[in-house]
């Protein structure tokens, strides 16, 4: 465990020094940029006088490991910086955005592990089932979410009225409870849910329907039925339980291109989350709120691959003491 800990903390210090080092390698000035998002008039462009000026109050005049070493005593504080674009510090908004986006990451995989492990079972028992979804979900693997989302923006949202095109709430409504606010809200969160959804159930499918084919081969699903034991408990205290293992790993493992994909589905229907402050970023060279998402992202994935590590020991122990 230790071994895998260091690993995962070397991991993080590659990815640390790529994170400070990408931003500045991308072509342009941040301060040639000039937007209406922190009150600027989009018309009026700084003068070199005033570039000089900002560069040296965001540090950015400095030397290389110059920036590098401030920078990381700075998050060592937990100072992320000043963004460039919003004007505002880069932990405040990311603090505003990451609700928004685990909300659509968590819903997402909850519904796709649900849905994905639900027709493994059924396929394993329904041999006609298996032959119909196995081509369909391999298929529908390979469509990056980004494309889902436009598709069902396209020939869902724009042709349904009550399904939202975008946001994550209705602007300027007026609630009368709390449970008609959080029936807006979800209903905004419908489409980017589903377009990430379609494209992240296949994982667990493939991954389950293997651990149930090889489960349906043991000889003590055998000895149970023989026991004469109802089909739903062989199923819920014999092959779900012993499958469990590689289900969870793979809900772990799902966590980086789950990430990924509601980054890109974001931008597709213009939620609020940290999807679009990333194109904002990228978009305006705002290097410190560049730093500060990759940074949050890769965070997010590394406690997801220790997390998995931590429950397969956990589930591995008590299979080994049934």
């Amino acid at each position: 465990m230790r071994r895998k800990l260091l690993m995962l903390l070397g991991a993080f210090l590659v990815i640390y020094l790529i994170n400070f080092t990408i931003p500045r390698l991308m072509p342009g000035d941040p301060f040639d940029y000039v937007s209406s998002a922190a009150g600027d008039d989009g018309s009026v462009a700084y003068s070199e006088e005033q570039k000089e000026q900002l560069r040296a109050y965001y540090g950015l005049d400095k030397p290389f490991w110059e920036q590098l070493g401030d920078t990381l005593w700075s998050n060592l504080r937990g100072d992320f910086g000043q963004s460039i674009h919003y004007r505002r510090p880069v932990g405040e908004v990311l603090l505003e955005r990451l609700p928004w986006s685990l909300w659509i990451l968590g819903a997402s995989l909850a519904l796709s592990l649900v849905i994905g492990v639900g027709l493994a079972l059924w396929c394993v028992r329904r041999r006609w089932a298996d032959r119909v979804l196995y081509p369909v979900l391999s298929a529908l693997a390979e469509v990056p979410p980004f494309l889902t989302g436009v598709l069902l923006l396209f020939l869902v949202a724009a042709r349904v009225a009550w399904i939202p095109l975008s946001g994550a709430y209705t602007a300027f409504a007026e609630y009368g409870s709390l449970w008609a606010r959080l029936g807006d809200i979800l209903l905004h969160s419908l489409m980017p849910v589903a377009a990430l959804t379609l494209v992240t159930v296949p994982r667990f499918f493939f991954t389950a329907r293997a651990s149930f084919l090889s489960i349906l081969e043991k000889p003590y699903l055998t000895h149970a039925r023989a026991k004469g034991l109802r089909e739903g408990r062989i199923r819920t205290r014999y092959i779900l339980r012993n499958a469990a293992t590689p289900i969870v790993a793979r809900l772990f493992l799902s966590v980086g291109g789950a990430v990924g994909g509601t980054i890109l589905v974001e931008n597709v229907f213009a939620y609020p989350g940290l999807g679009t402050v990333l194109r904002e970023a990228v978009q305006y060279r705002d290097y410190p709120m560049l730093q500060g998402v990759f940074l949050l992202s890769a965070v997010l994935v590394l406690v997801s691959l220790a997390a998995a590590d931590l429950v397969n020991r956990r589930l591995d122990g008590e299979e080994d003491g049934l």
